[in-house]
């Protein structure tokens, strides 16, 4: 369809061009190159201007719109290569006119200026130039040369003879200079189709067009496009490290304007480039519909807890605890975390949320995180910390990199489809936020700190959600207590509210019962959840409810008790 509007748009354009092309000249062009190369062949460019020398320039400057350098150049170039097949670089000029490289230094922009008007093409090097096709055709049949304007079948073939063109030039040894000036050239040809005209109007760097036209091409044949791979079509050493920090970092042309984004972040071998909502109606145009983001299909939610999984409870929080879990709750409530994000975002402070919980095991901090997260509409992925760890050097530091990185996908997602961002929930952290060592005590010590440093870092710049939870704060590294926006201390439960729980675990039990039982015995909620469920299973076996002192006989057994008191389980540094 888009080819047949370019033909019956441009068809009087087309016929005229086409006659030009047809429109013989009179006199023979290939004599009055040979006659000029005659004049320059040896001359040290002291040219000797006899009569056929003159006319014959005059006629090959005004034929093609040139001045004398390049009409010295042309001829250098054509009558070399139609005697032996070969191109022409600067060596070889100066070795025909007998005079240094150096001499003829400026001679380099005037070959450059005929490659523009596509009466050269270069191989193999950036300096090497030879006949254009169109214009040797021109040549056989001595007739004016116009160049070819060509309209692909849509844009879809653009694209894909775009990425072959660019595999080939980069095959033949051209830098990104020349790749760039030959695409120039080709995308020149194709100016009828309406990506072209769409894409030159917003991006005016051509380097930058045909880097996104590779990444859509890549989407219409994978869905996203392989970082290195996409580079290595451009650039090489140093360039192609600096393009790629700057797209890595996200301060690249393509994404400040909105038209690129990551289907998956990660490194420069694990990283995916996608095009934007925006960058799909660019090239695209009214059928960027066609082309759905794939960003979501790449995260795994597997592991994930969902929201309306986690079953209801009834949590007993002494009041300043219940204060701040309630400030907790309203802050994470998704209307109030988005105005509170845009507020921190305006006035420079980081947006992300970052909480502490720290507390004796057994208090609750786990079962809070899921009670906050069900009454606030957010999945929880929870973060398995030994399998951060690895035994292969320098494998540690790039797993936790890869856990934030995936977070950040999950958060894109979420918040295109307009759903709340998901909890990260680093569960018994204490390995990765303790205190860091000296880098003396050996190499296990020197990744835990790098570990550690990754994760301040990320923390610093978090744009959703992240709780954290401990048993040890005593061996809190000073360095993360002022990223935790959040530190919440889970209290060990006094005796009316170790009552409240046991009412609200065994609703048969009657008050002085449970009152008995929370001064008797010292257990935190996850242990009486357990004596409950022991309960359960007895009744199960038995067929009856146990009496109150099996109760009791249970609670006993709940409760370690270690007559050195000095000693702990575990241990704080």
């Amino acid at each position: 369809m888009i080819a047949r509007v370019c033909i019956v748009v441009y068809e009087k354009e087309g016929t005229m061009k086409e006659q030009m092309r047809n429109k013989k000249i009179r006199w023979n062009i290939a004599k009055a190159i040979t006659c000029v190369f005659q004049a320059l062949d040896g001359s040290k460019l002291n040219v000797s201007k006899t009569r056929a020398y003159n006319s014959a320039m005059e006629k090959l400057a005004a034929l093609y719109q040139l001045n004398q350098k390049q009409v010295w150049i042309l001829c250098l170039t054509c009558k070399t290569f139609f005697e032996s097949g070969n191109g022409c670089e600067m060596r070889d000029f100066a070795s025909i006119t007998g005079v240094s490289v150096m001499t003829i230094m400026d001679w380099r922009q005037e070959a450059e200026r005929l490659l523009d008007l596509g009466l050269f093409e270069q191989i193999k090097s950036d300096n090497v130039f030879r006949p254009a096709e169109d214009f040797c055709d021109s040549l056989y049949q001595n007739t004016a040369f116009v160049p070819r304007l060509e309209c692909e079948a849509d844009e879809i073939e653009f694209l894909n003879k775009i990425a072959e063109r660019c595999a080939a030039y980069r095959e033949d040894g051209l830098p990104l200079s020349s790749i760039v000036r030959e695409l120039s050239r080709y995308e020149s040809k194709h100016k009828t189709l309406a990506m072209i005209r769409r894409a030159a109007s917003e991006i005016e760097n051509p380097e930058y067009r045909f880097f996104l036209y590779h990444v859509a091409n890549a989407c219409l044949e994978r869905g996203s496009a392989r970082l290195n791979q996409t580079l290595a079509k451009f650039y090489d050493g140093g360039k192609l490290y600096a393009a790629a920090k700057e797209l890595l970092e996200e301060k690249h042309a393509l994404f400040k304007k909105g038209l690129l984004e990551f289907a998956i972040k990660g490194s420069l071998f694990s990283a995916k480039l996608t095009l934007s909502e925006k960058g799909r109606k660019l090239v695209f145009g009214e059928n960027a519909f066609l082309f759905e983001d794939s960003t979501e299909d790449s995260i795994d939610t597997e592991h994930w807890i969902q929201a309306n999984a986690i079953q209801k409870k009834k949590l007993f929080y002494s009041d300043p605890v219940r204060k701040e879990i309630n400030r907790l709750k309203d802050t994470l409530q998704e209307e109030t975390f988005q105005n509170i994000r845009r507020r921190l975002k305006e006035n420079g402070l980081p947006a992300g949320v970052t909480v502490l919980l720290y507390g004796a095991p057994g208090t609750g901090k786990t079962e809070s995180v899921l009670q906050l997260a069900r009454e606030t509409g957010r999945s929880v992925i929870p973060v398995d910390i030994s399998k951060a760890k690895s035994a292969w050097f320098g494998e540690s530091e790039k797993r936790v990199k890869e856990i934030f990185t995936s977070y950040q996908n999950a958060c894109e997602a979420a918040e295109k489809k307009g759903a709340p961002v998901p909890i990260l929930l680093f569960n018994e952290a204490d390995a990765l936020i303790s205190k860091r060592r000296e880098l003396s005590s050996g190499n296990c010590i020197q990744t835990e700190n790098a570990m550690q440093n990754i994760l301040l870092e990320e923390l610093e710049k978090l744009r959703g959600i992240l709780i954290a939870t401990t048993n040890l704060i005593c061996n809190l590294d000073g360095a993360f207590e002022r990223r935790f926006l959040f530190k919440i201390q889970f209290e060990p439960l006094r005796p009316e509210m170790r009552a409240a729980v046991w009412m609200e675990k065994l609703a048969w039990l009657d008050e002085p019962s449970a009152i008995e039982l929370a001064h008797r015995y010292d257990l935190s909620g996850g242990q009486i959840d357990n004596v409950v469920r022991k309960m359960t299973m007895t009744e199960v076996i038995s067929g009856k409810r146990p009496a109150l002192a099996e109760i009791h006989d249970l609670c006993k057994c709940e409760k370690l008790e270690n007559p050195r008191a000095a000693r702990r389980v575990g241990f704080c540094i």
